[in-house]
């Protein structure tokens, strides 16, 4: 049995005192709190807190929290694309915990970013799956890990991704670093949308796949199969066990 996460992966901004902590609330309360119920321990008491402070508290009933403290799941499974930083100077005081990167998100000059504005971190994949295992000794499974971008096909040769090679590349190298270098016991790797489909951010204009699915938002077209530079690589990559990268 597992549960996921969407991983929240957030930097501060600076070493400055505050974006550290705001950074750390941010990680408890998208993060942590679900990764402690997961593992067994009950919600964060941090959040718990914030929750009976406002007022929901009743939300909650005992006998629900008590079971939870006494299960775990098998593995920790997550989602993870990018991370972000975090500059807490135009947080307005009061802000709740959930609208941080409302007010502070913070362009990381040290990476590259997709049109979408995500930035490309495979070095936090390596990050969260070490820190996964060093904390709750259980096995980690990333379920979803790519990069959409928009694309359009010629009618004839495959799309030339290259971008998508390096990403998923570059991601599978840092989960081999988490493995083989930190130690953390990773029981398999999943690819966001390895065929077109609807992204929920960017319809069908934001591809994740190694196959291309010739539509569009609005105009079916024929919904051609197309197979992608990407989709080579990685059966190459899959055959070989990760030795052919």
């Amino acid at each position: 049995m597992g549960g996921m996460l969407a991983h929240a992966l957030v930097y501060p901004a600076t070493c400055k005192p505050r974006d550290i902590l705001c950074a750390q609330q941010l990680d408890e309360f998208l993060n942590q709190n679900l990764l402690r119920a997961f593992a067994g321990e009950g919600y964060s008491p941090e959040v718990m807190h914030v929750v009976a402070r406002e007022g929901f508290a009743d939300i909650y009933r005992a006998e629900d929290l008590a079971l939870m403290a006494q299960v775990k799941i098998d593995y920790l499974a997550f989602s993870y694309y990018a991370s972000k930083a975090l500059d807490s100077d135009p947080i307005p005081p009061g802000t709740p915990v959930n609208h941080y990167m409302q007010f502070g998100d913070k362009k990381n000059d040290f990476l590259q970013a997709t049109e979408w504005g995500w930035q490309i971190d495979p070095l936090g994949f390596r990050t969260i799956i070490t820190r996964y295992y060093n904390d709750w000794r259980l096995p980690v499974f990333p379920i979803e890990n790519g990069i959409g971008v928009i694309e359009s096909w010629d009618g004839e040769n495959p799309v030339a991704d290259d971008y998508r090679i390096a990403y998923h590349r570059d991601h599978i190298n840092a989960m081999k670093e988490a493995m083989f270098e930190d130690g953390a016991r990773v029981i398999g790797y999943l690819g966001w949308g390895l065929i077109d489909i609807l992204s929920s951010q960017g319809d069908m204009r934001k591809r994740y796949g190694v196959v291309y699915v010739n539509r569009e938002n609005h105009d079916l077209k024929d919904l051609k199969r197309v197979p992608k530079k990407s989709y080579a690589w990685l059966k190459r990559a899959i055959r070989s066990h990760g030795e052919e990268m």
